[in-house]
C-alpha cells in the first residue's frame, strides 16, 4: 500500500480496511504512542480532520500528492505542454543520455512491480505514455 492510499478511499473502504488502518494511520501521520484509533467513527475523524488540513496547506489543492500530479501530467502530455512540469528540456530532446535518464527516474518511480497493491494509478498505462514521450524526445515517435 502506498504512503497515504488511505487518504484517497472512500468510508466503504475505510471501514473494511478499518483493523489495518487504525495502525497504519497513526504510524503515518507520525502519531504511533500518541494517537490511539478504537473505533471506525474516529478512524474516519481522523482521516477527514487530516484531509482538511492537508488541503488548507497544501500549496496545490488539486493533485493529493506530487506522483498523482506526475501521472496527470503525463496522460496529458503534448509536444511542448506540461515539458517544464516534467522536467523536460531542450537538453532532452537532443542529448539522448539525458532523454534515457529521464525515463530511467520516471520509470522507476511508476514501474508497475514497484507499485504493488496501489490500484488508485494505472501503473501500466502511464509507463506507456513515459515511454511515448521518451519516444518523441529520441525521435522514434
Amino acid at each position: 500500500m502506498e504512503k497515504f492510499s488511505w487518504l484517497l478511499m472512500d468510508s466503504d473502504k475505510l471501514e473494511e480496511s478499518f483493523q489495518e488502518l487504525r495502525i497504519l494511520v497513526p504510524k503515518e501521520l507520525g502519531l504511533e504512542g500518541l494517537l490511539t484509533i478504537d473505533r471506525k467513527e474516529d478512524l474516519l475523524k481522523v482521516i477527514d480532520s487530516y484531509r482538511k488540513s492537508v488541503e488548507f496547506y497544501s500549496k496545490d489543492k488539486y493533485f493529493i500528492s506530487e506522483k498523482r500530479k506526475l501521472a496527470f501530467l503525463l496522460k496529458k502530455h503534448e509536444k511542448g505542454v506540461f515539458d517544464k512540469e516534467l522536467g523536460i528540456t531542450k537538453k532532452h530532446y537532443i542529448d539522448k543520455v539525458a532523454a534515457k535518464e529521464w525515463k530511467a527516474k520516471l520509470a522507476k518511480e511508476f514501474h508497475p512491480d514497484k507499485n504493488q497493491g496501489d490500484t488508485s494509478l494505472d501503473y501500466d498505462e502511464i509507463t506507456s505514455y513515459i515511454n511515448k514521450i521518451y519516444n518523441r524526445m529520441v525521435g522514434k515517435a
